[in-house]
């Protein structure tokens, strides 16, 4: 599997949190520009258009509405992908993931680490934004680390059961 890092949007606009309320959030625009299609600050928040895409790939995952001060009906959305474990990834000096793990078949995972946390997307959910021109992010192709790589470690429990297993049927 391919993987790339999600990089936010550093230009346009930029928002602030004016509510704590975990069911709907209320930012207003602290500097006025374009759009992003991925941002982190004030939080991870991603477009009404990156919203519909990642709901066609993950049709289960939960979105917290992100209303603009001044508008009624949200234009941005929080959320919340699977957490891939920091010990299945490797990390650049600045923090920021530079090789993981395959992660089961999930398109889009952050990788937390102390210095910064880092979103990844597969190869199938990079193509797909690519394709509908979302512009106002950015990717940067990274390292898929295989099992035996990094002193990564493979329970063998199922082979030490069928191993057992041979030696009885050696046995009779």
């Amino acid at each position: 599997m391919e993987y790339f890092l999600l990089k936010p949007f550093e230009g346009g606009s930029r928002f602030k949190i004016l509510n704590q309320d975990r069911d709907i959030l209320l930012c207003g625009i602290t500097q006025k520009g374009e759009a992003p299609d991925f941002t982190l600050h004030p939080c991870p928040l991603i477009s009404d258009r990156f919203k519909e895409l990642l709901e066609q790939y993950l049709p289960e995952m939960e979105f917290t509405p992100c209303v603009l001060e001044g508008c009624e009906k949200p234009d941005f959305w929080g959320f919340h992908p699977a957490t891939q474990a920091v010990d299945q990834a490797g990390f650049r000096p600045d923090g920021s993931v530079k090789a993981v793990r395959p992660m089961r078949l999930l398109p889009i995972f952050l990788v937390p680490h102390y210095k910064k946390v880092s979103y990844v997307v597969s190869l199938a959910l990079a193509e797909s934004l690519l394709r509908r021109g979302y512009v106002n992010l950015g990717l940067e192709r990274i390292e898929t680390l295989h099992q035996e790589e990094e002193g990564y470690e493979q329970s063998n429990g199922w082979r030490e059961g069928c191993q057992g297993a041979a030696d009885q049927t050696n046995r009779l």
